[in-house]
């Protein structure tokens, strides 16, 4: 097996590989995010089913991990990103990429599967349009996955931390007049504070999108951590809150 193929495991084995991986991730992301894209298309099939023939968008694909394993297990992807520069972060751009917002989709209402949204909340000033985005292009009860590194976790101001602990404001200017411009996603152009009780409550507000549930992406058998207000914002790291389709599909 290659050094960028490494295993995936399980319980606790995972969590310490997840961790080890995570920590060379600047340097090399491959091996973190291989494992990540193997798990979440396991994870996909045994909820929904098999996803060959299912059409997918990846929201904020970058340079295609998700993109490469979803299309392994034969769906026809949506690589969507709205940076050249990360689409060509490893290389060649993901085939068939399309440099577009995810606020404001060039795709038909009702026309995926399911939207797979991973990493990317946080890198975006307008998180109420890519939900009602995520709304609008989903097939009725097609499935949608929203994952991000909440602000106050122990990761969230990314190149910043831990200074966003100091809040949005304070904690980045600070960061800058100690340390200089972050090495990528200054606060504002690239990072933006997104929390998970009101990421909730805007999807709970879009009328054709149904929470199935919420839970840390790293320790998802934690999930009650996700309903105590302010622990949930420092304990969950990585927020996913799955959602399906309700109803017929509706825009705006």
């Amino acid at each position: 097996m290659s050094a960028t193929q490494p295993p995936v495991l399980h319980g606790l084995a995972r969590v310490r590989q997840l961790w080890t991986l995570w920590r060379n991730e600047r340097e090399d992301p491959a091996p973190f995010y291989t494992v990540l894209a193997r798990e979440a298309v396991a994870d996909l099939e045994r909820r929904y089913g098999s996803l060959e023939g299912k059409v997918v968008a990846d929201l904020g694909c970058g340079p295609g991990f998700y993109t490469r394993a979803f299309r392994a297990a034969g769906a026809t992807v949506l690589p969507v990103d709205n940076s050249q520069a990360e689409l060509e972060l490893a290389g060649e751009p993901p085939e068939g990429a399309i440099l577009a917002d995810a606020g404001n989709l060039p795709f038909d209402d009702a026309s995926v599967d399911g939207v797979f949204c991973s990493a990317l909340l946080e890198h975006t000033p307008n998180t109420p349009d890519v939900i009602r985005e995520i709304e609008r292009i989903l097939k009725p009860d097609g499935w949608g996955y929203l994952s991000w590194t909440n602000w106050y976790s122990p990761w969230g101001g990314h190149d910043m931390t831990p200074y966003q602990y100091l809040g949005p404001q304070r904690g980045p200017r600070l960061y800058v007049r100690r340390h200089g411009p972050p090495r990528k996603n200054p606060y504002g152009d690239g990072l933006w504070a997104v929390h998970v009780g009101p990421t909730i409550r805007l999807v709970r507000e879009r009328p054709g999108l149904e929470i199935e549930r919420i839970e840390p992406r790293y320790w998802p058998r934690l999930a009650f951590i996700t309903k105590v207000p302010v622990l949930r914002e420092v304990a969950t790291w990585n927020c996913v809150i799955r959602v399906r389709r309700a109803g017929r599909a509706r825009s705006g």
